[in-house]
Order: C-alpha cells, then structure tokens, then sequence
C-alpha cells in the first residue's frame, strides 16, 4: 500500500467512482491517493488556508478522506493522515484541521489514534452535530 500526490488521472477515476466528492476537491488545495497493487484504494483531499489575526498562521483544512470499502480497515486513512501532517509540517504549516460528524464512529476513532485533539460542535439547542479535530503542527 502507498500514498501519493493525485493527477488529474486519479481525480476522473475518483470523480467516475464517487461523483458527489468533485465538489469537496479545491483549486486552493491538493489531494492524496491510496493504493493498493496500482489500483486506487482510497483519497484525501485538503484545502489550504490563512488562519486569521490574531494567529495569522496557516492551515491545512482535510475536507474529506474516503476509503473504498473493500480496502476499510487496513490503515490507509492513517497512511494518508500521517502523509497529509508529514507534507504540511515541512511546509511550516501551523496546523491540520477536520471536522467528522457526530455519528461517525471510524472517523473519531481516526483522529483520536492520530493523536487529534477533538472539539465537539454544540449546537443552540444543546445537541452535538459533531466534531472539529486539530492537530498542532
């Protein structure tokens, strides 16, 4: 299994298998692939931006990681989580950010193994829609 930069290539595969992920792709971003045996397993996809004053840091923001669901459950999330914190701490980015719902289980259990500090998302009404994670680079 490998993690690499997607190409255009990877993107019309990725957008003919999952068609709702063209719209979590950003110009102001890039995007990783997993793979298994030269075969797409999974993506992640950030976009990058200015933190604003007072930090005036930046961050990477992952919009979205999908494994496909014959390759879940054998580490590629965190292959490209890991790769993603790799890639932005040689940058000098300040930190990687990710929001996961409320109800999605796998996913806090991603961050939490990632080391994530998780912030819950409490809404007017009390109910918790979700969570951003954050981890300082």
């Amino acid at each position: 299994m490998t993690v690499r930069n997607g190409t255009e290539a990877d993107k019309r595969i990725i957008f003919e298998q999952r068609p709702q992920a063209e719209q979590l792709f950003s110009e102001d971003g890039y995007f990783l692939v997993a793979e298994k045996n030269g075969e797409i397993a999974g993506f992640a996809a950030m976009f990058l931006r200015d933190i604003p004053a007072p930090v005036g840091e930046r961050e990477a923001f992952i919009n979205v990681i999908d494994v496909f669901e014959s390759y879940q459950r054998k580490g590629l999330a965190t292959m490209m989580v890991q790769e993603v914190l790799k890639l932005e701490k040689d940058k000098g980015t300040y930190q990687v950010r990710a929001y996961c719902d409320i109800g999605n289980e796998a996913s806090h259990r991603l961050w939490r193994k990632n080391k994530f500090g998780i912030s819950p998302v409490k809404m007017p009404d009390g109910s918790i829609a979700g969570s951003f994670v954050t981890y300082v680079l």
